[in-house]
Formats: C-alpha cells, sequence, structure tokens
C-alpha cells in the first residue's frame, strides 16, 4: 500500500506552487556544478536558463553560452538544486496579515528566514492562520513575493487533551473519533493542503498523550485517498510507534522524549513502513539553550542524535527540516554542524536537501536536480560543503524559476 501511495505521489499534478516564469533566459557560468547527489561535480560549468527551465547543463567545453545571454559570474563558487526546508512555519505575528504587508517587507522577511539560506521550496507543517498562510503563499505563487514553493498542511490536530504544552494559551483542536479525523482531513486538503499533520503523542508538560490508533488509521486512510502525505509528530517512543502501526508516512521529528534509542529492529520497522525522518536537530540544541540547560551529552540531545544517525546509516530516508518559524533563531549552519555530528556524509545531506524530498513529495520529475528540462530552482553557494558542511550556508544567490531571489550582497 505504502509503495502504491508513493508512486501516486509521484504523479500528480502538482499545480499549487506553480509560479510565473522568468521571462529573460540567461546563463551561470564557472562554478563547480553539483548536478546530483553521488555524482561528480562538473568543473567551470554552465546552466543555460530559459523560461524557468534549464535548457542546457555542462562543462564550458560541452555548452556554449550564446552571446545575447545574460552571464552570472559563478566562478570559485559552488551550483546546487535548490534547497528544501521540509519543516517550516509562517506562524509568527510578523507575517500578518499576508494579503496587505509591502511587498518590501515580506522579501526582507523570505531572506532572513527562508530564501537567504537557499531555500526553494519548503513545506509548513503547521498553520494556526490558515487564511493567512494561503495570502502568504498567493502573493509568492502570482510572483509579486519574492519567496519559495510554499506546502502546507494546514491546520494540525492533537489528541484529546493533548494540546502541546509550549503553544499553550493556545489550544490546538483535538479528536478523539476517527469519523471526526476522516471529516477534519478531508476538509483540510480541499481547502488545498497539500498533506495533515497530528501529534501522534503530545507533550502536555508531565507525559506524552497518544492520539488513538483508530484516529490515525481514519487520518491517514482519508489522506492517502488524495494522495496526500500524512506527518506526525511523535515526541517519544510511543508517538513513533503509533504512527508507524497508523500509516504516518513522514516523523516530523525525531521521538527524544524518554530517552530511548532506536535499535536496529525499530529501524527495520521504520524502513519497512518506508517513514522519512525530519532532524530537526538544531531544535533540541535551542529548546536547552534557552531554558539554560548545558547542550553537551544531554540525554535530550545525544539521543536524537542517536535516532537521527543509525536510521540514515542503515539506509532510511533523511528530509532536510529546521523547525524555523518555531525555532526564532532563523540562522541554520548549527543543523549541518548537527547532521555530521550524527554520522550523516555530504551525499547524505545533499539528498536531504534535494533529491529526497522532490521524490517523497512527486515533484521528483522536474525538481531536486540540475539537468536539461528542470525546473531553474537553484543555490549558489560561496564554498564547497564538500570540503566543510558549513558551506551549506554560506549561500551567495538562490534562484527560483530563474528568477534570483536572494543574492548576498543585496540583503
Amino acid at each position: 500500500m505504502r509503495t502504491l501511495l508513493l508512486a501516486l505521489l509521484s504523479l500528480l499534478p502538482l499545480t499549487f506552487y506553480a509560479q510565473s516564469p522568468a521571462s529573460q533566459s540567461w546563463a551561470l557560468v564557472g562554478a563547480r556544478v553539483y548536478t546530483s547527489p553521488g555524482q561528480p561535480p562538473i568543473e567551470h560549468g554552465v546552466v543555460i536558463i530559459e523560461n524557468g527551465k534549464i535548457t542546457a547543463a555542462g562543462s564550458s567545453k560541452q555548452v556554449k553560452v550564446p552571446a545575447q545571454l545574460k552571464v552570472l559570474d559563478c566562478t570559485g563558487q559552488v551550483l546546487m538544486a535548490g534547497f528544501w526546508n521540509s519543516h517550516v512555519h509562517f506562524i509568527e505575528p510578523l507575517w500578518e496579515p499576508a494579503d496587505s504587508l509591502p511587498v518590501a517587507r515580506l522579501n526582507q522577511q523570505m531572506i532572513n528566514m527562508i530564501t537567504g539560506y537557499g531555500f526553494t521550496h519548503v513545506f509548513d507543517l503547521a498553520s494556526l492562520n490558515y487564511p493567512n498562510l494561503r495570502a502568504l503563499r498567493a502573493r509568492v505563487t502570482s510572483g509579486e513575493v519574492d519567496g519559495p514553493a510554499i506546502l502546507t498542511v494546514g491546520v494540525p490536530f492533537v489528541p484529546p487533551n493533548g494540546t502541546p504544552f509550549y503553544v499553550r494559551p493556545l489550544k490546538l483542536h483535538e479528536i478523539s473519533q476517527p469519523t471526526d479525523a476522516a471529516a477534519f482531513v478531508k476538509k483540510q486538503l480541499q481547502a488545498g493542503a497539500d498533506g495533515i499533520k497530528m501529534w501522534s503523542a503530545s507533550p502536555d508538560g508531565h507525559q506524552a498523550v497518544p492520539m488513538p490508533l483508530e484516529v490515525v488509521k481514519a487520518a491517514s486512510a482519508a489522506a492517502h485517498q488524495f494522495h496526500k502525505p500524512v506527518f506526525a509528530h511523535p515526541t517519544a517512543d510511543t508517538g513513533w510507534r503509533i504512527a508507524v502501526a497508523g500509516g504516518v508516512d513522514v516523523l516530523a521529528h525525531p521521538a527524544p522524549d524518554g530517552y530511548i534509542p532506536w535499535s536496529e529492529a525499530d529501524i527495520r520497522l521504520l524502513r519497512q513502513h518506508q517513514v522519512a525522518l525530519i532532524p530537526t536537530l538544531k531544535l533540541y540544541k535551542w529548546e536547552l539553550e534557552k531554558n539554560g540547560v548545558p547542550v553537551a551529552d544531554n540525554p535530550l540531545m545525544t539521543t536524537a542524535l542517536q535516532q537521527v544517525g543509525a536510521y540514515a546509516k542503515a539506509g532510511g530516508e533523511i528530509l532536510f527540516g529546521t523547525d524555523v518559524g518555531y525555532v526564532s533563531d532563523y540562522t541554520i549552519a548549527d543543523e549541518y554542524t548537527l547532521l555530521a555530528a550524527a554520522g550523516l556524509s555530504f551525499d547524505q545531506i545533499f539528498t536531504a536537501l534535494t533529491t529526497a524530498p522532490a521524490k517523497r513529495f512527486g515533484m521528483a520529475q522536474h525538481s531536486g536536480r540540475i539537468a536539461k528540462g528542470m525546473d531553474a530552482d537553484l543555490v549558489v553557494l560561496k564554498a564547497d560543503p564538500h570540503t566543510d558542511i558549513r558551506h551549506f550556508s554560506d549561500v551567495a544567490y538562490t534562484i527560483r524559476n530563474g528568477k534570483i531571489i536572494y543574492r548576498s550582497d543585496k540583503k
């Protein structure tokens, strides 16, 4: 069933994020070009862009730049497919009201949180004001605001009496019955959501409150009828086990609360069900530091590192994500260094940023790689992360549909 769902996702016509293509044609020249994970880089590369698509990519010996094209000199820099952040939130008050905020302000906020770090695609994993998020997405989709393709789960839901302690005094939507879950999911997806999210176990400040398994199954089945992915916040051991049993596709975090490392049997179970994992490792560091708790050797941090590292080592699917927007510190270098500390290689991190999410969310035919015919969603880095993983965050340009939406010399 899960294999069939993934196949259906890959065939889905994903028009919700379409953006007006750039009218000009131009060329990026001179960079070291990483076309996709696992492939050797092209030295002194040339990438030709026309009408928001890549029309040629190769070395300067293979691809000639037509005389009339505008040229962006990327000599000494590194060119990759645009990055995905598969866990963000546009929930801070600064995004409201999205339908009327000045373009310049929204562009700057996008730079601060998203585009300044190379992200051309993001998945918003919980909106507290869904109409506002739809308004923001509409302005980006139209090309008025310079931003990424925005996918969203809309409004999430939690178990009965399961609103997380860290969002109080807000109270999230609680569901206790399978029929209510199916109806809620259908309403969300018909309103334009690209997936759904639940807390399969929710921290109430005293314990991880479990979602009834039948509710998870009903919600997942309803979403899968629409060929949409299901995300779960697992919190702890109970939560990820309920998520797997209930048909969830993506864990929005590891499950370090309770400090239970993942065994080989646990990892086999996760892989058997083709569950993807979003690490959000900086989240745990940020939470500990915010509360004045030492990070070094803290069991929350070490458990999260173990779970992510063990899953990646076993071949489990990792999707890059940071929980930025809930995490108010937008800087991102820590996420890369923590992923490396967990044991992930350059290619594994590169995959989590590009080809893995493009495939998981049904866009692999046109996104995630640099090749003829692919979307011109690109990131230019100032230095090579293959030599220092922190360089993934040293962004010179972010390009969406052939349009520069961020450049480091014009912040």
